[in-house]
């Protein structure tokens, strides 16, 4: 039963690991998270709206490069884990702790994916002035346009 339940996390946590799902991917007004923070996204998609200007965009943009380069290792070292763990699991006898240790970088892995993202959206909140956060806030909470709401 263990193993059929480490098996299905291990699904689970390889169809993360393969969608690359980024924190806040998709934010909800229901996240007090997301609620908090600004996907570039969105900030690009009201740059003009909020009067981001060059200089902002510029540190935004560098941000995000640095981001990515450290995305790029820490996404092939989570696809090692989950294999690593994958042909534990796949085993006819599993050992239990050796799963268990393999499973526990997996985690630390998709940890330090998350910090990441925590760390550049923090950044990028800080770029913002307030009075651009709050506009983003309220276009936030707007339908997209083009939709058949708008």
């Amino acid at each position: 039963m263990k193993t059929r339940r480490l098996r299905l996390m291990t699904v689970v946590l390889c169809a993360l690991a393969v969608g690359g799902t980024p924190l806040l991917a998709q934010s909800s007004v229901e996240d007090p998270i997301a609620r908090s923070l600004f996907e570039p996204e969105l900030i690009m998609r009201h740059r003009r709206a909020i009067n981001l200007g060059d200089d902002q965009r510029d540190v935004i943009s560098r941000l995000i490069k640095e981001l990515q380069g450290q995305m790029v290792a820490l996404q092939w070292d989570l696809k090692e884990q989950t294999e690593d763990l994958t042909t534990e699991l796949n085993r006819a006898r599993v050992d239990l702790d050796r799963a268990q240790d393999r499973m526990g970088k997996v985690l630390q892995t998709e940890r330090r994916i998350k910090e990441a993202h925590l760390t550049l959206l923090v950044r990028i909140k800080n770029v913002l002035r307030p009075e651009q956060q709050e506009s983003l806030k309220k276009l936030r909470a707007e339908p997209p346009s083009g939709s058949p709401e708008s």
